[in-house]
């Protein structure tokens, strides 16, 4: 771990990943999540600060937090060298004092961040009864709230949309936060099927089955982040204050290092003993505890739109699709009965393409992403992306594309086979104002803790999508921290304090870079197109997909069941069990009058051998566990005879 104040913390890092390790500096333009706080804005204040003339009394660099970019940004790789100078004589050496702050002012937590993560925490720490009896809380946030707490839940979907897990929807509802959740833009996932077929003769996938339960909830971010602004405005008065439009123009560290000074105006400045980072990925709270981060970029942009399709007369929507494609996930995720939302993790001139098409040529090539061999899909992808001329050209249009799907070929398909790919709902038109685009990188905080500051979601660590882990890693991340200062306040410790806060960095740093690591290989893997490992990833599936236990274990690593049970209000409708079962649907099939086959061949029987595995194992756990209790009963036994004799 890097820098003289680090904190030493369990890590399981990847080879992979450490070959690929590169340092993330935050670049100038910041999103709406850490729009409090300009990267430019901050650099200008700190450099003004090292060259004004100081008055007498003002705090040396030895106590005071800085840093001297030796390097303008340039992208991932690029490096961001901070220097501590020690106190000097020289006036230039020295920063001036910050002024006087009022009790009324002076907190004992700062969360900077008013989105997920920020919001989450507040919630978490009102949760908390020992920090919500005896602390005092601020919440600043750089833009207006009033869009979220006007949300209404009416009207057309939003294209920010992510999957809140079985897990962490039973804590939102133990905190008091899901009860204020529109249910209706809410949409259980009870299963999952997941599929890639290099080949046009075989469909290797995965089907999650019903757990008895939602894997997951399909939420609009809109609307997760009313529910917690409401439930803060509910119990929080009193407790914590929110500052809307408050941006942070600088932060420095008091004297003695016994608190955080915060400018958020002209002459206007907030303290804390504890600065909670819940900025987004270009955190200028971490950028100021002097973290870095290590990851890299991923040649990849994710496209999102909202799609509308017919009312299946079989089946509710509540199930998750995704495809892997040579060049990524397309992912098809249920919103209601007649729409959902698509990710397609492409390429950055597929992905430009795409946006340019019409909603009616977009329509169409989402629907050929889906249904199309991967060879056609991939002749057609050439063709739009050749035309668009990188955004100089004349986009296709929806009669083009379907002129090019009938001419070009289509490989023939094993129709004898009853292994048939299983495919979401057609689409019958794009909500154009939802279509839009980002690019996808992983980061990873070196750690979690700086000198009286702390990091959480984002601001710690970014993901691919294509597990659909980001906020919920978030929300775990506020959730371990909370309980750490539970802990510390209750035994009167100090709240800023690193070794009072070990705790935190030491269960979810393995952790996050466990799904991290996890999430990044498997990107690579699917991308893949070779005849070994198109062998073996599929077999690999087949395999899998064949294993319940082993299934059930994926989704518990992935938060679809909770840790410990949870006690759910009547008529609560997370509670709701499905309405069927694993046998009343059944895939494999793309009609639903169609019979099964059997299904066999070496992949079951290697599937049998090993869930039977599963079940010897399991025995012999138990049978051990009653021959270890027989012995030290025993030893227990000899022991208290040999001391009667004595």
């Amino acid at each position: 771990m890097r820098g003289s104040n680090s904190l030493a913390i369990p890590r399981v890092v990847s080879k992979s990943l450490v070959a690929r390790k590169s340092k993330v500096v935050a670049p100038s333009s910041i999103s709406r999540q850490s729009g409090y706080l300009h990267t430019s804005t901050f650099i200008n204040n700190i450099n003004t600060c090292r060259s004004r003339n100081a008055i007498a009394s003002a705090i040396p660099l030895a106590s005071t937090s800085t840093y001297s970019p030796t390097s303008t940004y340039k992208g991932i790789g690029s490096r961001r060298n901070y220097s501590s100078s020690s106190s000097s004589t020289s006036i230039e050496n020295e920063v001036e004092a910050i002024p006087d702050i009022s009790e009324d002012d002076t907190y004992d937590i700062v969360i900077i961040g008013g989105a997920n993560a920020g919001l989450a925490f507040a919630c978490a720490l009102l949760a908390q009864p020992t920090i919500a009896s005896t602390c005092k809380i601020l919440l600043l946030e750089g833009s207006s709230l009033d869009k979220t707490r006007n949300w209404s839940g009416q009207g057309d979907w939003e294209n920010r949309v992510s999957s809140l897990t079985w897990e962490n929807i039973s804590w939102l509802e133990s905190i008091g936060v899901w009860k204020h959740i529109e249910e209706s833009r809410s949409c259980p996932v009870d299963e999952m099927v997941i599929w890639s077929n290099p080949s046009p003769r075989s469909n290797p996938t995965i089907h999650f089955p019903p757990l008895g339960h939602p894997m997951a909830r399909m939420t609009e971010n809109m609307n997760l982040q009313r529910a917690l602004l409401k439930r803060i405005e509910e119990v929080g008065k009193g407790i914590v204050d929110i500052k809307e439009q408050s941006k942070v123009k600088s932060m420095r560290l008091g004297p003695g290092e016994r608190w955080v000074g915060l400018n958020i105006g002209e002459d206007k400045w907030v303290r804390g003993s504890l600065v909670v980072g819940a900025d987004g990925p270009n955190s200028p709270v971490r950028l100021f505890s002097k973290i870095e981060t290590y990851g890299h970029a991923y040649n990849t942009h994710a496209v999102v739109a909202t799609l509308n399709h017919p009312i299946s007369p079989l089946y509710p929507n509540t199930t998750a699709f995704q495809r892997f494609l040579p060049t990524g996930p397309i992912a098809f995720l249920p919103l209601s009965e007649d729409s959902s939302t698509m990710v397609w993790s492409t390429l950055p001139p597929h992905a430009t393409a795409l946006k340019r098409l019409s909603p009616e040529a977009l329509t169409t090539m989402v629907n050929a992403g889906y249904q199309l061999p991967e060879s056609t899909l991939t002749s057609l992808t050439d063709k739009m992306i050749e035309r668009d001329n990188l955004g100089k050209g004349i986009p296709l249009t929806s009669e083009e594309i379907n002129e090019l799907i009938a001419i070009l070929p289509i490989p023939s398909t094993n129709t004898n086979s009853t292994d048939q790919a299983i495919l979401p709902p057609t689409i019958t038109s794009i909500h154009s104002p939802s279509v839009a685009s980002f690019p996808l990188r992983l980061s990873h905080a070196n750690e979690y803790l700086g000198t009286r500051t702390a990091l959480v979601g984002d601001a710690a660590h970014t993901i691919h999508p294509l597990a659909g882990q980001g906020l919920n890693q978030g929300l775990a991340d506020v959730r371990c921290l909370s309980n750490v200062l539970e802990e510390t306040r209750r035994l009167g410790g100090d709240l800023g304090i690193k070794t009072n806060l070990a705790d935190y960095p030491r269960e979810r740093y393995p952790l996050n870079h466990l799904i991290l690591s996890t999430t990044d290989k498997l990107h690579y893997i699917f991308r893949a197109r070779n005849g070994l490992i198109n062998w073996l990833r599929g077999t690999g599936l087949e395999i899998i997909n064949e294993i319940n236990p082993l299934k059930k274990i994926l989704m518990g690593g992935a938060g679809a069941s909770p840790n410990s049970p949870t006690s759910t209000t009547a008529g609560s409708s997370v509670a709701t069990a499905p309405k069927r079962n694993e046998k009343q649907r059944e895939f494999g099939r793309s009609i639903s009058t169609d019979t099964l086959g059997p299904i066999g061949g070496w992949q079951m029987t290697a599937a049998n051998g090993v869930e039977s595995w599963f079940t010897i194992k399991g025995v012999a756990k138990m049978a051990g566990g009653v021959l270890g209790g027989v012995a030290r009963e025993g030893i227990r036994r000899a022991a208290g005879s040999l001391a009667s004799r004595k």
